[in-house]
């Protein structure tokens, strides 16, 4: 099935606070660049810069499931930990089976309900357990990587990127942003000469913004590559991109 084509005026609408579109749909323009629709966080985005994943609380890695759950179910039980949680806050995310009796399985959330710290919560699967799981089975649950996105921090990144912004979304509301193809971006203070010779990743010194790649950097995300000469200082330049 291929992507469903979107247009110019969807991709620079203002964000709504009711969705049109599935959380983390892709759709494609005519000329191939590539956009995934997000629920903006808690903080507005900002025009071409990089986006990040929402931050994970790793209280929601492997839990303990409490009693044997069968093949063909298609709904997982678990005990929380210590983080409460409100009912379909993981809606489109991901749960895991991360180790023992049924390990590597992984599933689509469908919805869940709520719980408090050491609760039980049961998640809806978007598909039927293939291998039973037993007492000691460990499950791990994960927000969609488009439900509540940021901006890339400086220093020290809480997740991976999904694309940039293409409009100053505003905080808490629903939009599309660019994950592959030709978009401009935002290089930060450093030499930024480029030119499609070498990568881009993001920086380390200035948040939502990125750099190219220098043969010192020790595992850099791969982002894409410039397309200028030599990019000014924290300016916008054009960029292709491969996230997606």
């Amino acid at each position: 099935m291929s992507a469903p084509i979107i247009t110019t005026q969807s991709v620079f609408a203002q964000g709504d606070t009711n969705p049109y579109a599935k959380v983390g749909e892709l759709a494609v323009n005519v000329y191939g660049d590539r956009f995934r629709y997000v629920l903006v966080g808690v903080t507005a985005l900002v025009t071409a810069e990089l986006i990040q994943e929402p931050a994970e609380d790793t209280l929601f890695v492997s839990m303990a499931v409490p009693a044997i759950v069968a093949i063909g179910a298609t709904a997982i039980t678990v005990t929380n930990g210590t983080t409460a949680v409100t009912a379909n806050m993981f809606n489109d995310g991901f749960l895991t089976i991360s180790t023992s009796t049924g390990i590597g399985q992984s599933f689509k959330i469908m919805s869940h309900t709520t719980g408090v710290s050491g609760a039980s919560i049961t998640y809806y699967l978007s598909r039927p357990l293939i291998t039973a799981l037993s007492v000691t089975s460990k499950v791990s649950v994960r927000k969609s990587p488009y439900a509540g996105v940021i901006e890339f921090p400086a220093t020290t990144q809480t997740g991976g990127p999904v694309g940039f912004a293409r409009i100053a979304n505003t905080a808490a509301t629903y939009g599309w942003i660019q994950s592959g193809g030709d978009t401009p971006v935002l290089f930060d203070n450093a030499d930024n000469t480029s030119n499609g010779v070498i990568g881009i990743h993001p920086s380390l010194s200035v948040a939502g913004s990125v750099c190219a790649a220098a043969a010192a950097d020790v595992a850099p995300t791969f982002l894409g590559y410039s397309h200028q000469v030599a990019s000014v200082d924290s300016t916008v330049s054009m960029a292709h991109i491969i996230l997606d």
